[in-house]
């Protein structure tokens, strides 16, 4: 066995491959999932938020989700490759393009620390998460994770795309994703090889999937008197991107209140740490240690009038961490961005504009636009076995979930 194993992937009919796949529904409004579900009957989101009538309890929903994941069988509409396979996978924006492999990991690899995450797990998520998969007995997405750069995965990736793909099309996220399957003896244990001298990988997203498939594998071997350690629940898939084509986008706050302040003192208040000057046009942070603040229609560029302690935090100090630290807590009292409900999160593929749609529209006070959370402080969080704060990271673009599917059979 290799560090990441070609497998048997289930995949979508390629008629129908660009209806039944998903991407996160973060990135999609209530009215399109709506539609999406009303006009692609083999939509993965009419398996996983079934809308059948007199659906009562999650065990109804479980069943409907069942009932019509195993209907996508039945109908050909997914069907499961002959032999084990590693996928090329590539997604790409009008700006950035991405490209990796996909295939499987022994489950124990993170707790030997080969596959290293960065961000804390809730239970709860990841109970939901563990039972979704156990009702399907089936993964419907990758884990995304990133590897240190290699030439040779990247000449064998390079080879192997001069061919025709599996699947070449546009989603709902915007992005074109393309596909295709290595079944080559020679190609397959080249690419294992490679993998296996990497022998580490670092969680993108998917943290949750992760503690999810830990789970599920405990519960099947729990379940089976003649457990071996190789059977398909000792695995999980996941697709795995260059370190140098991984794309994080900023992770902007929302503050629902000044905390009393009036809008001309709070920002007197930030005066006493921060340079706060005015903007004629919105600001977006170019340079760590530097803030976009938008409130009362007006956008101001924030920036430290001395040098904060390199020490804070005993780690990397992080733009969200020294906002916090500096203003969202001194300031406006936010002590825990978990748990307090006067803050919001939103995703810099949104844009700025979002910023200024929900303070405009009054259920937000004061927005701040952060610079990414770099790849380099991803990796040093996870080498030193340390979470990062909550919402540090959102990488975009991300894998689908329904392009090929991990059964437990």
């Amino acid at each position: 066995m290799y560090f990441i194993n070609p497998f048997k992937g289930l995949r979508p009919n390629k008629n129908f491959v660009s209806s039944v796949v998903i991407p996160s529904t973060d990135h999609l409004s209530e009215e399109l999932v709506h539609n999406h579900k009303k006009n692609n009957e083999w939509s993965f989101l009419n398996v996983l938020n079934p809308n059948e009538q007199n659906l009562n309890s999650e065990n109804d929903k479980y069943q409907a989700s069942k009932k019509q994941f195993e209907l996508m069988k039945q109908n050909s509409i997914l069907s499961k490759d002959d032999t084990n396979c590693y996928y090329i996978y590539k997604i790409s924006t009008n700006n950035h393009s991405q490209i990796g492999i996909i295939g499987t990991v022994k489950i124990s690899s993170y707790d030997d620390l080969h596959i290293r995450g960065h961000e804390e797990i809730f239970i709860e998520r990841a109970q939901e998460r563990s039972d979704q998969m156990l009702n399907l007995n089936a993964q419907i997405g990758p884990i995304y994770v990133i590897h240190p750069e290699n030439e040779l995965i990247n000449s064998i990736i390079n080879q192997q795309i001069i061919n025709n793909p599996e699947y070449s099309f546009k989603s709902l996220d915007g992005c074109l994703h393309t596909f295709w399957k290595i079944n080559s003896f020679n190609t397959i244990k080249n690419i294992g090889e490679v993998f296996t001298g990497i022998n580490r990988v670092y969680i993108a997203d998917g943290h949750h999937r992760m503690e999810a498939m830990q789970k599920l594998s405990n519960f099947k071997k729990h379940q089976n008197p003649n457990h071996t350690g190789n059977e398909a629940y000792n695995y999980t898939m996941v697709a795995a991107f260059p370190q140098s084509q991984a794309r994080i986008l900023d992770y902007n706050r929302l503050i629902k209140d000044l905390y009393g302040f009036s809008s001309e003192n709070f920002i007197k208040e930030v005066k006493k740490k921060f340079i706060v000057k005015k903007n004629k046009e919105q600001f977006k942070p170019n340079i760590e240690k530097t803030f976009g603040m938008y409130i009362d229609k007006s956008w101001y560029s924030i920036e430290f009038k001395f040098t904060p302690d390199e020490n804070l935090f005993h780690i990397n100090n992080l733009d969200i961490n020294m906002l916090h630290y500096y203003l969202l807590e001194p300031i406006l009292g936010i002590r825990d961005s978990r748990y307090d409900k006067r803050i919001d999160f939103l995703a810099g593929f949104k844009g700025l504009n979002s910023i200024e749609k929900k303070v405009d529209s009054g259920e937000y006070a004061v927005g701040f636009s952060l610079f990414p959370t770099q790849i380099e402080d991803v990796i040093t969080f996870a080498d030193k076995k340390i979470n990062m704060p909550p919402k540090s990271t959102w990488f975009d673009p991300k894998p689908l979930d329904g392009l090929v599917l991990y059964d437990f059979e």
